[in-house]
C-alpha cells in the first residue's frame, strides 16, 4: 500500500471522527473506486455508511471485505450485529458460528453466539461447529 493511499484513508477517517460523514463517505468512495477490492477501504467505508444510516450498503461492503479463507472475526461480528438489527437472526447466528470457528478461544464471542443460538433453539449446533473451520457465509440480500 502506498503512503499516499494511507494518507487518504487517514483523512477520510478524520472526517468521520469530526462527524462530517457525507464528506468522509465521499472520500472513501473515491478510494474505493481506485482500490475496489481493498478490504480496509471496504470496512472503513462501511463504518461511515453505518454512521449515516445506510446499513444495507454497509452490510454489502462488509460482506465483500471478508476473506473466505481467513475471515476477520471482528468484521464477521459487525455483520452479525447488522443482521440482527435487520431482524435476520438466523443469518446472524450462521455468521457468528463462522466467527467462532475462526476464533474458538474467544469467550465473549462464545457467549454471544451461544445466547443467540439459544434464542433460536439452535444451541446444539454450536458444539458441532467449534471443532472445524468454516468459510465465511455471505449474508443474503
Amino acid at each position: 500500500m502506498s503512503e499516499h493511499f494511507n494518507e487518504l484513508v487517514s483523512e477520510a477517517k478524520n472526517l468521520a471522527n469530526e462527524q462530517r460523514f457525507d464528506e468522509s463517505a465521499e472520500a472513501f468512495r473515491a478510494l474505493f473506486e481506485k482500490n475496489p477490492g481493498d478490504p480496509l477501504v471496504l470496512r472503513e467505508l462501511a463504518s461511515v455508511l453505518l454512521d449515516i444510516g445506510q446499513s444495507d450498503m454497509a452490510l454489502s461492503l462488509l460482506a465483500d471485505s471478508v476473506d473466505s479463507e481467513a475471515p476477520d472475526v471482528s468484521t464477521l461480528r459487525r455483520i452479525a450485529t447488522i443482521l440482527r438489527g435487520h431482524n435476520r437472526p438466523d443469518e446472524a447466528a450462521d455468521i457468528l458460528i463462522c466467527a467462532l470457528a475462526n476464533d474458538s478461544k474467544n469467550e465473549e464471542l462464545f457467549e454471544e453466539t451461544l445466547s443467540l443460538l439459544k434464542q433460536l433453539g439452535r444451541e446444539a449446533e454450536l458444539f458441532g461447529a467449534e471443532s472445524g473451520g468454516h468459510s465465511a457465509p455471505t449474508p443474503a440480500e
